[in-house]
């Protein structure tokens, strides 16, 4: 039962690891790294989003019971950040502001570096979409929070700019719009092929940048805010998902595709969006080490224990 979770997982491990090995002995220019980065961001990954999506089958599918198990979980955390507790009292409105991105955003190339080795087509074009409708929830919260902490203000504009403007976003609704409208029919065999050539090199580049990102000695910095986050992410939003699915009677194969979405560690974007609004960069960067490092052996966990209660066997 575990035997494909390891081999979904482990690869992931070794090429973050080579990622950081590069990085430490012969790749060392950080403009490598963000070149490799942008490349990712703005061509690959959305080539992979268009051409799954848009080909796929989602009509039919429960919206209003995929959305809820979906958001609610992330909306949750997010308030979890913001309520003030005792302990927390005394943090930055930098911090908190990273604390919120650290427990809300999600790692959408290590779900779907997982996806494509566990899941079938379809269930991973749904992670595709899924994925797309996290980005766009989780860009508006973050942006409206970080400005309004750290600005003292909400700007409603450079919220509708950040989204309009995000590359997988696009790609998520142009996929959907063109799945719709079936106008994918008439384009030539050989851009679908391009499409899917770019999209497979995607996920193993990005997990040499995440890796080259990763910084061992943030890992023990903010101990006590890293290990609130890192059970907040990785522990406690995929509970709350796995009982949404119960409580709603979804599909446990839906919810599996949600849990794997929700399990996974808080994006290295993340680190940008601090550092262009406000935010506690430092706090940040030790949340994305710390959950990028511990975030795969909970994922091997969660997905499991997912395995062993719904009786669903990955392959």
């Amino acid at each position: 039962m575990i035997t494909p979770l390891l081999n979904a997982i482990a690869p992931l491990v070794v090429m973050m690891a080579l990622g950081w090995g590069l990085k430490q002995r012969w790749v060392s220019d950080d403009s490598v790294w963000a070149g490799l980065e942008s490349i990712v961001y703005y061509v690959l990954m959305p080539a992979l989003l268009f051409s799954t999506i848009s080909r796929a089958e989602l009509t039919g599918l429960p919206w209003g019971h995929l959305l809820l198990v979906l958001y609610l979980p992330i909306l949750i955390m997010g308030a979890l950040a913001l309520v003030p507790m005792a302990w927390r009292t005394h943090l930055s409105p930098a911090v908190r502001s990273s604390l919120f991105q650290g427990i809300t955003r999600f790692n959408l190339y290590i779900s779907l570096s997982l996806g494509v080795s566990l899941l079938d087509p379809q269930s991973f074009a749904l992670l595709g979409l899924l994925a797309g409708a996290i980005v766009v929830l989780v860009n508006v919260l973050c942006v409206s929070t970080l400005v309004t902490l750290n600005a003292g203000q909400v700007s409603w504009r450079k919220t509708v700019i950040a989204i309009a403007s995000n590359p997988l976003v696009l790609a998520c609704l142009a996929g959907a719009l063109a799945n719709a409208t079936q106008i994918t029919l008439g384009i030539p065999e050989f851009l679908w092929l391009t499409l899917e050539r770019l999209g497979q090199t995607a996920l193993p580049l990005s997990l040499l940048a995440i890796g080259a990102g990763l910084s061992l000695e943030r890992f023990s910095q903010n101990l006590s805010l890293n290990l609130y986050s890192g059970f907040a992410q990785l522990l406690l939003k995929p509970a709350l998902a796995a009982g949404l699915v119960w409580l709603t009677g979804l599909d446990t194969l839906f919810g599996l595709v949600i849990v794997l979405l929700l399990a996974t560690p808080t994006a290295p974007s993340s680190y940008i969006l601090a550092r262009k609004l406000g935010g506690d960069t430092s706090t940040m960067a030790s949340m994305i080490v710390f959950q990028t490092l511990v975030g795969l052996g909970t994922l091997l966990a969660v997905l499991t224990l997912w395995q062993v209660v719904t009786g669903i066997r990955l392959t």
